[in-house]
């Protein structure tokens, strides 16, 4: 049957898992996350650039970034607040869009997990609670390009 207007969307459609196995050691993965400097190298998809990062890190403490559109100019401004950080193993904090009249989009909890694996780093990264399943599928493809991203960063380290 198909959905109707005003139905819960599947769990499938509002949220995404992503993970990737990175030639690094889980200090260096988690402090990637932690550090602007090092998020300024992966953390925008390609296309932007990291204007400013500004981080709170505890938790409760609030996170901003203001990212640009290489191609248009324009500025894009991201919020959150730290939910759990347990260096070097997981990392929790929530995620929201500031539009263009100060509101947020609805806001979705981000949670990466770090693993050993030998010489090695599986980084295990989810973000749920998406109003749309089109949004979820943007945010996927984004984080899926940052992730390859960080993968060739922390190569390089």
């Amino acid at each position: 049957m198909p959905a109707r207007a005003g139905d819960a969307l599947p769990l499938a459609a509002r949220d995404f898992t992503l993970t990737r196995l990175l030639a690094a050691p889980r200090d260096l993965v988690f402090r990637s996350f932690v550090e602007p400097e090092r998020m300024r190298q992966w953390w925008v998809p390609r296309g932007f650039t990291m204007m400013s990062c500004k981080l709170d890190l505890r938790e409760g403490g609030a996170w901003r970034m203001t990212i640009r559109d290489d191609d248009t100019g324009s500025l894009q401004t991201e919020v959150g607040v730290y939910r759990e950080i347990c260096a070097p193993e997981r990392l929790a904090f929530t995620h929201a869009w500031v539009r263009a009249n100060g509101t947020l989009t609805q806001q979705t909890l981000v949670t990466a997990t770090f693993s050993e694996q030998g010489a090695r780093t599986r980084v295990t990264f989810r973000q749920e609670d998406f109003a749309t399943a089109a949004a979820c599928q943007s945010h996927e493809e984004g984080w899926g390009v940052s992730l390859d991203q960080l993968v060739g960063y922390v190569a390089g380290h």
